[in-house]
């Protein structure tokens, strides 16, 4: 979940557009940094009823929604391999004589991103159920409830925008002999950057001083919450979850590929 969906171009996060926890787990154990001891650290009291209650329903939560992007699956590829399949069918070669520059790396990453999101698109509701549910918990430990309300953000902001008319783009690009994108790609991208970006300052550090992402810091908060039995029940959403990302990374690539050979170039 993170919007945990993955990047593709660089390669986007496929949440898909946060959907993936994916890796949280393999991630937290590695981390025993004692030179950062007070920032890493659990909460030092012992765990609450909420915060059991609150763990209980996050979990429940993760486990649905591992669920049903699971059934999407399908769903998902096809309407990545359909909406590359469009782009290169309205516009093919459009690209060939485009001069290479910032915009013709931002006109590439707006139609990848195209691709990522109309697969993302597919898992609309169980992003929104997902949102919805761990929105609501709470913990004793704010940092927690902070970073998951920050991730519940971040599985909505695919839906927050339409997917751009990419063929469009480019003949505007050209038409204003290439010496700007259009507003309408400028605007994509910018809200693209700004879902994937934003992040508390706790977030930010946490990336800064020790790579840790969102997700895996959620998780290791969580740990001392859970039972064993919970813990194996997240590893297996773990594990579910990165075989989704898998796939949906290998589906995109190729259609990636796919799609700038019909549009005249080499890649995205």
């Amino acid at each position: 979940m993170n919007s945990a969906l993955l990047q593709v171009r660089h390669i986007h996060k496929v949440n898909i557009s946060g959907m993936i926890l994916g890796v949280r787990r393999l991630c937290a154990a590695a981390l025993a940094c004692a030179g950062c001891a007070l920032l890493l650290a659990p909460a030092l009291a012992l765990a609450r009823p909420n915060d059991r209650r609150a763990t209980r329903g996050y979990l429940r939560a993760a486990a649905a929604y591992t669920r049903s992007i699971s059934a999407a699956l399908g769903a998902s590829v096809a309407a990545i391999e359909t909406r590359g399949s469009a782009i290169g069918s309205e516009c093919p070669s459009s690209l060939t004589y485009a001069p290479r520059d910032e915009a013709f790396e931002e006109i590439g990453e707006e139609a990848h991103k195209t691709l990522i999101d109309a697969g993302a698109e597919q898992t609309l509701t169980a992003r929104r159920t997902f949102a919805r549910a761990v929105s609501r918990l709470r913990w004793s430990d704010p940092r927690l409830a902070m970073l998951v309300r920050e991730q519940a953000a971040e599985e909505l902001a695919p839906a927050t925008t339409a997917l751009p008319n990419v063929c469009a783009d480019i003949a505007a690009w050209k038409t204003n002999a290439y010496a700007a994108l259009p507003q309408s790609a400028e605007h994509f991208l910018a809200h693209s950057g700004r879902s994937e970006s934003a992040s508390s300052a706790l977030g930010l550090l946490l990336i800064a001083l020790l790579g840790e992402s969102r997700a895996v810091h959620i998780a290791r908060l969580l740990m001392p919450f859970e039972t064993r039995r919970e813990q194996r029940t997240a590893r297996h959403i773990d594990a579910e979850e990165a075989q989704v990302s898998a796939r949906l990374r290998t589906v995109s690539r190729a259609v990636g590929v796919k799609l700038a050979a019909e549009l005249g170039i080499t890649a995205l």
